[in-house]
């Protein structure tokens, strides 16, 4: 077994003392390459081998559609269930039935989440509860220049979508063209198109921001007076997973890795250091009452009930979701 795992990932999104209990354990040290994005992550597993000596990664954490886009492109490994005892420790609906990996074929769930919308309630003296609420305030003179939306195409463009009415996952041209005026009409005042806004949260440059559950959290803990919201038209509900990349250098190690993350004490450490909700039915049962009932974390049903996943569009649609996204982000 090669002495190391190379491990693809985001800011801020395994705890270090996972990486330390695993490198102890087996030996080996683990090497981390971060992107900041969905979109750059794709980029880089599509691009192949680095000319500054960076090889491919062992491991990844693709969200749901991106494990559906690169398992089409050939980019992710088939997982041997038979080195993956610990999958055992999943809930059901983590294991089997998921919309972009029905058996787990590729990949294995990390955690899930919500996208909404975070503010700091020492700027933002009112209670929001809506995308309408998010698309006001943003364009008041309070608050114009101190927003941010994720570099994202399919959040920020679902958050158009829901604040209409319409599907997250809507992509004729009618409904896009409603969608570009609300983004356009925003644009002018957003500080920054930032997926790790949480900086700009904390140092108090933005104020109100579009972004995830589980970093809201993150910045409550760290003492930030912010509130989060699912917005009362409804949003999104993602899953990021582990996943092998097809051209691994070390699939047997990195079969090892997803195994040893699957351990419900290690899931549990994971939850609690990304403050994200786990699909490890062992390792909820570690958690503390207050993190369980945490509705941020945990939505209520009639909550859940309004959420939608990213789910697969036809190449016409995509193709008009991607030329709006051009145009808003450029």
């Amino acid at each position: 077994m090669n002495s190391n795992l190379a491990l693809l990932t985001w800011p801020d999104y395994i705890n270090p003392l996972t990486l330390d209990g695993f490198e102890k354990e087996f030996g080996v040290k683990v090497s981390l390459e971060i992107v900041p994005s969905a979109v750059e992550l794709i980029e880089r597993m599509q691009a192949g081998p680095r000319s500054d000596a960076q090889g491919m990664p062992d491991v990844l954490v693709p969200p749901d559609y991106a494990v559906r886009e690169l398992s089409a492109q050939g980019r992710l490994a088939a997982l041997d269930h038979s080195q993956l005892p610990n999958l055992e420790h999943l809930e059901s609906r983590f294991y089997h039935g998921r919309a972009h990996d029905p058996d787990s074929g590729v990949s294995i769930s990390k955690d899930w989440g919500t996208t909404g919308f975070i503010y700091r309630t020492d700027m933002i003296h009112e209670s929001l509860r809506s995308w309408a609420d998010f698309w006001r305030l943003a364009r008041s003179a309070k608050l114009s220049g101190r927003v941010t939306v994720l570099d994202s195409p399919g959040e920020v463009i679902g958050a158009a979508l829901k604040m209409r009415g319409h599907s997250y996952n809507a992509a004729t041209p009618e409904i896009l063209a409603e969608a570009r005026d609300d983004l356009l009409n925003l644009k002018p005042h957003l500080l920054a198109f930032e997926t790790n806004y949480k900086p700009l949260i904390t140092s108090g440059k933005a104020g109100l921001s579009l972004g995830w559950n589980g970093d809201a959290a993150a910045l409550s803990a760290q003492g930030v007076p912010v509130q989060y919201v699912i917005p009362s038209e409804g949003s999104q509900i993602w899953e990021d997973d582990w996943a092998i990349a097809a051209d691994a250098p070390n699939p047997e190690l990195a079969h090892a890795f997803l195994n040893y993350v699957l351990r419900p004490e290690v899931a549990a450490q994971e939850a609690r250091f990304t403050r994200y909700a786990t699909g490890n039915r062992s390792a909820l049962a570690l958690l503390d009452e207050a993190m369980r009932n945490d509705p941020a974390i945990y939505p209520p049903p009639e909550l859940l009930a309004k959420l939608e996943p990213g789910m697969p569009i036809d190449k016409e649609g995509q193709k008009r979701r991607e030329d709006l996204w051009k145009e808003v982000r450029g």
